[in-house]
């Protein structure tokens, strides 16, 4: 039997990075994936991905000519239901890549640094040692059925999660498979206007109000993408995408492609590590609150796992549950607390309708820049700004602007926002602690529940969903 320091299942972003990191650390590793090289993260053509973040995670940025390029633009703002009061996010450099090219190229720099793949390989189950415990992977390809030790795996298989959720059900790794309401359902349409007076730059956006409404730029200087997400179906994000088309003025155009594709969109796993395990990506849910993008923001906890378990092979040391728990902690700092109290304050804000949230648009309450500026990585809301959130909304009742029910819907929101906040800033130095905190964030977000719960009920009707 083969034997590896590291096990990576799954090729695409995360696993291609983590398995270069690694092998240039002087670790061996094997990446097994389930697709044929040529197959690998074709679902979209067009990913685009902050250079800022491209740059602190040692991605390499390509140059005009090169086959992965496409283009490089300006963050985009957020705007209203009806498509006005834009908040500007922080200003950023948005790299736009052909994915399966750049995947590829991240795949070959991990080649070159040692790292082995084997393609058209899909993991089985783990190897486990005599205590029960991880100690490599059982994968299938045409071939046949083999088996790998490693001091780790890694589960960087996207949605599926193929490691993770074979999972015991008493490790502190949680095993759950995400369902439809877990999901964002991303179509995405390619488009050119009609017009050539339209200046498709101009037009880079996002809807936050329809759940996930966004242009961005496709590399055809007279089209862009069109892109839209929703929870349980490809259909219900296609009908969502119809209210944005009768609510916002814009440009007519022609749809050249479409293409579909699926992002998590839930709280992360409350600990990504076991002994010899961990979860990684998608597959860990660490997802962009505000519109589901994983690539980048998933390297935060790949950045610190790395600089972790380095150290812990070099030092000789087991990747035991307890050496890596500190990568748990370490992640809820850096990204975990702002991410996931996110998610209850946009489940209570998205409940406004249109006309309320234009409003609140308008005078900066909610949707406001400090918000939705920073895609939520770096929200730290204090008592002054909850005070003052609160008294606006008041103010808007008084004038009928604003619902008392939504209101509550907004206060629950930003309530839940801070109970979350405030767990998370507990979670547990040890994994002798993570079991009674468990209890009582399994009990908060039985309480906060999925996003998904807020979906337009007759459209969900319509398309026989519910």
């Amino acid at each position: 039997m083969e034997k590896y320091d590291i096990i990576v299942v799954g090729a695409s972003t995360t696993g291609a990075w983590f398995a270069r990191q690694m092998a240039q650390r002087g670790h061996s590793v094997l990446v097994i994936e389930k697709n044929e090289r040529e197959n690998v993260s074709r679902e979209y053509d067009i990913f685009h991905m902050p250079k800022k973040e491209m740059e602190r995670s040692g991605l390499e940025i390509p140059k005009e000519g090169d086959v992965d390029f496409g283009f490089t633009f300006d963050g985009a703002p957020m705007l209203s239901p009806y498509g006005n009061y834009p908040k500007k996010n922080i200003p950023a450099t948005i790299v736009g890549l052909h994915k399966h090219d750049y995947i590829m190229r991240m795949s070959d720099y991990a080649i070159e640094a040692g790292a082995k793949f084997i393609y058209g390989a899909s993991f089985v189950d783990f190897v486990k040692d005599e205590w029960g415990r991880v100690a490599g992977a059982k994968y299938k390809t045409a071939e046949g059925e083999f088996e790998a030790e490693a001091k780790l795996v890694a589960d960087c298989s996207g949605i599926p999660a193929v490691a993770r959720t074979k999972m015991p059900d008493d490790s502190t790794v949680e095993n759950y498979k995400l369902t439809p309401e877990d999901i964002f359902y991303v179509v995405i349409y390619y488009v050119v206007y009609e017009s050539e007076d339209v200046d498709p730059m101009a037009l880079h956006s996002s809807f936050l109000n329809y759940k996930a409404v966004w242009s961005a730029p496709s590399g055809n200087p007279r089209g862009a993408i069109l892109g839209i997400g929703g929870n349980y179906s490809y259909a219900y994000a296609e009908e969502i995408f119809k209210q944005w088309q009768k609510n916002v003025p814009w440009p007519r155009y022609t749809v050249e492609k479409v293409e579909k594709g699926m992002t998590p969109y839930r709280r992360s796993v409350y600990s990504f590590v076991d002994n010899g395990f961990i979860a990684m990506g998608d597959a860990g849910c660490m997802t962009k609150p505000t519109c589901g993008e994983g690539c980048t923001s998933s390297l935060v906890q790949g950045e610190i796992a790395v600089d972790v378990i380095d150290s812990l092979l070099k030092e000789g040391k087991p990747l035991s549950r307890d050496n890596m728990w500190c990568i748990n902690k370490r992640y809820m700092e850096a990204q975990g607390i702002a991410f996931d109290s996110m998610r209850p304050l946009l489940k209570g804000v998205v409940q406004t309708s249109f006309d309320e949230a234009e409003y609140m648009f308008k005078k900066d309450l909610i949707f406001s820049t400090k918000i939705l500026g920073g895609g939520g990585e770096d929200l730290q809301l204090g008592a002054g700004d909850i005070a003052k959130i609160v008294g606006g909304i008041a103010a808007a009742v008084v004038k009928g602007k604003i619902k008392a029910s939504t209101v509550k819907k907004i206060i629950n929101g930003l309530l839940q926002s801070t109970e979350v906040t405030n767990l998370y800033k507990q979670y547990p130095e040890t994994a002798e602690g993570y079991w009674k905190w468990k209890e009582k964030a399994d009990a908060l977000w039985e309480k906060i529940g999925p996003m998904s719960d807020i979906c337009d009920l007759e459209v969900l009707k319509r398309l026989g969903i519910k």
